[in-house]
């Protein structure tokens, strides 16, 4: 009876925001309509709605945490100080929150805990909680070549600072990535002026 009685509102937030899921997930991964503010509206309203039903769903965390960073990053370069910024920071820090969370609630998914590195390297948050995050991205998703990408842009923003070990795993995850992706991260390693160990 337990089991029914966690299960059933879970259920009913996967099935009520199933369309809006699809949605993000085709904006994270460049197949599906381009982003647009109003759109955001309804996606992020939905998603928070199926939340209130089940506040342990992972996947709803991660999908408003992928939501609050577009929308930060999308308002571009702004200066330092203006109400603006603090906008874009809010809207990052939010994202954070919800990656948080979804770690915690599903420790062993390598997805979240790189998104959750790149929004603290977006505010330039280089703490414990990013370096965690870092860590296990590299733990469980060295064999996920679809997230290969964000883990290298992670990594070559923080490049002095991660130190011989870690500069190693990534040039070794680059190394043995397949052609395309292995170019693709090489010129990325050109241009950020990266010598990659090895």
């Amino acid at each position: 009876m337990a089991s029914v009685w966690f299960a059933l509102p879970a259920a009913w937030a996967d099935a009520v925001t199933l369309s809006e899921r699809t949605t993000v997930r085709t904006w994270r991964d460049g197949t599906g309509p381009r982003y647009n503010p109003q759109q955001w509206e309804t996606l992020s309203a939905q998603l928070q709605e199926g939340l209130a039903t089940a506040p342990g769903n992972a996947q709803l965390h991660d999908d408003l945490g992928y939501l609050h960073a577009v929308r930060s990053r999308r308002m571009g370069n702004l200066p330092i100080g203006s109400s603006e910024r603090a906008l874009q920071n809010e809207w990052m820090d939010t994202a954070i929150q919800h990656y948080r969370t979804a770690c915690a609630l599903r420790p062993t998914f390598p997805y979240t805990w790189a998104y959750l590195a790149l929004a603290k390297h977006y505010r330039g948050q280089y703490d414990d909680e990013f370096w965690a995050a870092f860590d296990h991205s590299l733990q469980y998703g060295h064999r996920e070549a679809a997230l290969h990408g964000v883990m290298v842009e992670v990594a070559f923003a923080a490049w002095p600072k991660l130190g011989p070990s870690r500069q190693m795993a990534i040039a070794t995850l680059i190394h043995s990535a397949k052609a395309p992706l292995k170019t693709r991260f090489t010129e990325m390693a050109r241009r950020a002026n990266i010598q990659l160990p090895g």
